[in-house]
């Protein structure tokens, strides 16, 4: 995952509404990144994955599915 420095990438399963894009910009702008790059993937079935830098946020249903199915 490639982003530039200062430019978080943000990955959600549908476009963000006016007031969780102004979340998801103050908590990157909070981590030092300048610009927000958004694509929408329905794999993640809902919540979010943000990329800042080397640095992973994993909110998407899809691992927290995965992460019930390695405990069972």
């Amino acid at each position: 995952m490639e982003t530039h420095e200062g430019t978080a990438r943000v990955i959600l399963a549908r476009r963000p509404d006016p007031d969780l894009n102004k979340k998801i910009v103050a908590f990157t702008q909070s981590r030092g990144c300048t610009a927000v790059k958004y694509t929408i993937d329905p794999k993640i079935v809902g919540g979010i994955i943000i990329y800042i830098g080397d640095v992973i946020y994993d909110g998407s249903l899809r691992s927290r599915l995965d992460t019930i199915k390695r405990s069972i």
